[in-house]
């Protein structure tokens, strides 16, 4: 059972201040998926991952922490076609925090953002808006790596976590190189999980699916 609280935050961009919630404390059971989305207890709570400053459309982790370039961010045409597009206001407001993070360079924080935007989208069942958060995660994640950066420390885990999140995008293709790039390992249950992501791919299969079900699934 989660529990949320609120507190008075002051925008580090306007200045004023709005009433925000904030997760105090969540359950930890059960099994992530493939793509790192926590278990239930924890994933009901994304509404509040990101705080939106009511005033002057901000949005960060917590809205009392300056990101690099925020206000000429959201003066761009880009923020405002973010916030005055049709996807759900979830959606929109995790994919304002990554672009203010992508713009100061942050990247594995951006990454991470977008892709909590693609479980919003999928809550919202606004597939599209999911595969595009998808896509934008993917990319950062790309780009995280060719400064020598990485969102998991185990290179492995992450492309193996990489796999699953363009194979839910529908970048087949794009899954399957990430794959044929895995290096051996000897858990036998990483083995199993690869066994798996390679037989959705073959039936062109973008759902989700937990670890323990797609370790269990070749057992």
């Amino acid at each position: 059972m989660a529990t949320i609280a609120t507190e008075e935050k002051r925008c580090a961009v306007c200045g004023k201040t709005s009433v925000q919630g904030f997760v105090a404390d969540a359950g930890r059971e059960g099994s992530a998926d493939l793509d790192l989305r926590p278990p239930p207890d924890q994933r009901e709570t994304i509404a509040h991952w990101v705080q939106e400053c009511p005033h002057c459309g901000y949005c960060g982790v917590t809205l009392e922490e300056p990101t690099a370039g925020a206000a000429e961010v959201m003066a761009s045409d880009d923020y405002r076609a973010i916030r005055e597009g049709s996807n759900p206001e979830l959606v929109v407001r995790l994919l304002c925090a990554s672009t203010l993070l992508e713009h100061a360079e942050r990247w594995v924080e951006a990454a991470e953002t977008a892709l909590w935007a693609a479980w919003a989208a999928d809550d919202a069942g606004a597939d599209e808006a999911g595969a595009q958060a998808r896509r934008r995660t993917l990319d950062l994640l790309g780009e995280v790596r060719l400064r020598g950066e990485h969102y998991i420390e185990d290179p492995n885990a992450e492309t193996l976590v990489m796999a699953d999140i363009a194979r839910r995008a529908g970048e087949f293709d794009r899954a399957a190189a990430l794959l044929d790039g895995l290096e051996a390992v000897g858990d036998p249950r990483f083995t199993a999980i690869v066994a798996f992501q390679r037989e959705r791919l073959a039936a062109r299969d973008t759902g989700r699916y937990t670890v323990q079900e797609a370790s269990r699934a070749l057992a």
